[in-house]
């Protein structure tokens, strides 16, 4: 009877383990990919372990620790350029795990394709053979929107648009290594408090941020038509707004330009999402509470 415990123990400490893993791994899912019929390479070619070499030096960078990766490896034909980018209110580890993540994944989801993009909350990462650093790209683009719709729209995207035209041109006005800011408005009449954050890759200059970032908020109309939330996703750009929060806050300061009830914050925030972790600390702790009663029943068994 011992043995057969034992068994059993095993068998159920493995399923734990899986589940537990497999958890974690979905607190951030895949937002999309886009495999790019540009062109392909073997597994075998030069490209192969060019690629293979930039995305490992990504992912073993520690010394950057503001969120944004840009370089090239190879030469001629052969040489792959690629730019990562985290999110402005994510720790270093925070960052430097999702772009492990999305250089695994996006391999695997586009094993043979030289030009290849990946979305996830967290962070982005992009491939090329072409050079992609500093040029404005709006394209591919996607947006997602939240199902649920304002009860005043008029004021509602009135002050949305103050709010994200304010933070666009503080986003625009970052360096080299960030080019973020988030903030909040609250409609007078319905007293909605909307959050948003934009976000460019730092590659980009001023007016090129400014540019991709209004052609994106421009697609609200079409995307987030009275949506509570939406946003707007593209290589060198993307926005976000929603009725809550879904950043979080260290410091706050007027935006660049006056508008009633709007802040801006001009130092990114350092921590990871509130929201985010309270769903993954709530699926570790359903497994565990599944799980956890069989492994002490066998436990109790084994030591009859």
């Amino acid at each position: 009877m011992a043995m057969a415990a034992s068994k059993l123990l095993f068998f159920f400490c493995s399923i734990f383990i899986n589940l537990l893993v497999l958890s974690i791994a979905q607190a951030d899912p895949v937002l999309k990919h886009i495999c790019s019929d540009t062109g392909n390479f073997t597994n075998s070619s030069d490209y192969k372990s060019n690629l293979n070499n930039l995305l490992s030096s990504f992912s073993s960078n520690t010394k950057i620790d503001y969120g944004f990766y840009n370089d090239s490896y190879g030469q001629n034909n052969d040489k792959v350029t690629a730019i990562s980018l985290c999110r402005g209110d994510k720790k270093p580890e925070t960052c430097r795990s999702c772009i492990t993540n999305s250089s695994q994944e996006l391999t695997k989801l586009c094993p043979n394709q030289k030009e290849a993009y990946i979305w996830y909350d967290d962070c982005m990462l992009r491939y090329s053979n072409r050079s992609i650093v500093g040029s404005m790209e709006f394209g591919p683009r996607f947006w997602m929107y939240n199902p649920n719709n304002v009860t005043d729209e008029k004021e509602f995207h009135e002050k949305l648009n103050v709010l994200l035209g304010n933070l666009t041109n503080l986003a625009a006005l970052g360096d080299s290594r960030r080019k973020f800011a988030a903030g909040n408005a609250t409609a007078e009449k319905s007293q909605q408090t909307m959050y948003a954050l934009v976000q460019c890759t730092p590659d980009l200059n001023q007016q090129q941020c400014s540019k991709c970032l209004n052609q994106a908020i421009e697609l609200i109309p079409t995307c987030c038509s009275k949506r509570q939330g939406g946003r707007v996703i593209s290589p060198s750009c993307h926005f976000r707004y929603e009725k809550d929060p879904f950043y979080d806050l260290v410091a706050t300061t007027p935006p660049p330009s006056p508008a009633p009830q709007a802040t801006a914050d001009a130092v990114p925030p350092r921590a990871s999402t509130a929201a985010k972790i309270a769903k993954t600390s709530a699926i570790v702790q359903t497994t565990i509470a599944n799980v956890l009663p069989i492994l002490l029943l066998l436990w109790s068994l084994q030591h009859v």
